[in-house]
């Protein structure tokens, strides 16, 4: 399973990709290093919602804005749950709506942070579906207990 949670086994909201836009996928100098695509996350109402608590144990915070994968020249042979930047990839939705790898293409609704609105139900959401469940190969440990803990101690 990919660091976006069942995003395969639902397999909801293709988003479109037009002709040509295929060869911006491999330009790596439009990434930002936001870190946004490497944090897990999952179908929630119809949208893919970003866990901020789960981020893949291989990035590493670079200041407030951006992050840097460690094992980024080998993430392919190391991370199995990596997502290159795809037509496939970016048709989940795997990228937020202002990736410059996404931008211009009309329609297309990528992962997004929980409204604040939204928070409580999302998190007592979340407590249901991941009580009891072992930890994602692609997190550090001491960050799903640490999201465990939020998730009892949020409600």
């Amino acid at each position: 399973m990919s660091v976006n949670l069942l995003t395969d086994y639902f397999g909801i909201r293709k988003n479109k990709i037009p002709r040509g836009f295929d060869a911006r996928f491999d330009d790596e100098s439009l990434c930002r290093k936001c870190g946004t695509c490497c944090y897990g996350s999952i179908h929630y109402r119809g949208r893919l919602i970003i866990i901020r608590e789960l981020p893949c144990k291989y990035l590493a915070p670079m200041d407030e804005h951006s992050s840097l994968c460690t094992i980024y020249d080998h993430r392919q042979e190391h991370a199995r749950w990596c997502q290159r930047v795809s037509r496939e990839s970016v048709s989940n939705g795997l990228f937020p709506n202002d990736c410059p790898y996404v931008r211009g293409i009309r329609g297309y609704h990528g992962k997004i942070y929980p409204r604040p609105e939204e928070s409580a139900k999302f998190y007592a959401w979340l407590k249901k579906i991941f009580s009891g469940q072992p930890r994602p190969e692609y997190l550090k440990e001491t960050d799903w207990q640490k999201f465990l803990q939020k998730l009892e101690t949020r409600l």
